[in-house]
């Protein structure tokens, strides 16, 4: 079976493995090489890396939308085209061209997180299970026809990139049975409801820093969700502080204020209700250290104040 395959980060590279093991890879398309790392050096996406690896043709157009983008795509007569994590909404025009449609490998329980951030919006909802579907793609936002899925339990501590590795590696076992049964005609089809859905949006800046004033298990589903990357952002002093593991612990007192250390572990900061312990985080310029690390060079003492916002630096 001819595929084209679009996908651009680590999260996609299980499923174009599969692709590549299964079918006749005609080509792959990924996002734009971007600047990345300390040195801003021009980097391609994993896809494209491992792509060129493979020596398969890789295209990275700019817009989908473009005739010539069509006409280029319409010349390797995909029957299916397999779309994980791409970033882009894929035109009706492109969704009509293979005969088989276009497929989605997404990591959520649909319709329960639709979205750009499925597996992140999953654990800060406090979600116990997650899961893989494949979908056939229509021109709304993860609103297909499902075709098969694949469950799991989020584990208490589990971070969004624990979990995301982990639905990578089942989203390419779903695939490879999606593949199967649609070359042979079995794979089954049924719409999916609207009913439950939630959408999940790209997060900005400001929407990664830490609330205080929730509740500290708001508080902690919120760090685990973001760790380690982007980061769970939290202002201490003058500092911004990068949140990696935060746990559930006793205590009460004002939203952000360290109510004492945990010897060996970190501080523990009040929430809105009760408190969490602090146990991993990044200083600016640095790599992930243990808060009780850090508290050796910049101790933590009771009343301190760590913010929901920038804290401007003493003139």
């Amino acid at each position: 079976m001819k595929v084209v395959f679009m996908g651009t980060p680590d999260f996609a590279l299980p499923s174009l493995e599969v692709v590549a093991r299964q079918c006749e890879l005609k080509a792959v398309y990924s996002q734009p090489d971007k600047p990345r790392g300390r040195g801003n050096k021009v980097t391609p996406p994993p896809v494209k890396a491992r792509a060129l690896e493979l020596g398969v043709p890789v295209l990275q157009p700019l817009k989908l939308r473009d005739e010539a983008v069509l006409a280029e795509l319409a010349a390797f007569e995909p029957e299916v085209i397999v779309v994980v994590a791409y970033a882009k909404l894929i035109p009706k025009s492109i969704l009509d061209l293979p005969r088989h449609g276009c497929i989605n490998v997404h990591p959520s329980l649909l319709p329960r997180h639709r979205g750009a951030i499925p597996i992140q919006a999953s654990i800060m909802a406090g979600d116990r299970q997650t899961g893989v579907w494949t979908f056939f793609m229509d021109e709304g936002y993860d609103t297909g026809d499902l075709i098969l899925c694949r469950c799991t339990e989020i584990g208490p501590e589990e971070t969004g990139e624990e979990l995301s590795a982990r639905l990578a590696a089942l989203g390419a076992e779903v695939l490879s049975e999606t593949l199967t049964a649609l070359a042979s005609g079995t794979a089954p089809r049924r719409a999916q409801p609207a009913e439950g859905a939630n959408y999940s949006k790209v997060l900005k800046k400001e929407d990664l820093w830490v609330d205080w004033t929730r509740p500290a298990a708001e508080v902690s589903n919120f760090v685990r969700a973001l760790a380690h990357e982007p980061g769970a952002t939290t202002a201490f002093k003058t500092n911004q502080l990068k949140l990696g593991r935060a746990s559930l612990t006793g205590g009460s007192g004002p939203p952000g204020c360290v109510l004492g250390v945990e010897k060996g572990q970190g501080p523990v900061v009040a929430c809105g209700q009760g408190a969490v312990l602090i146990r991993q985080l990044k200083p600016p310029g640095k790599g992930w250290m243990d808060a009780w690390a850090y508290q050796q060079g910049n101790p933590f003492a009771p009343g301190d104040l760590f913010e929901s916002r920038p804290v401007p630096a003493a003139t």
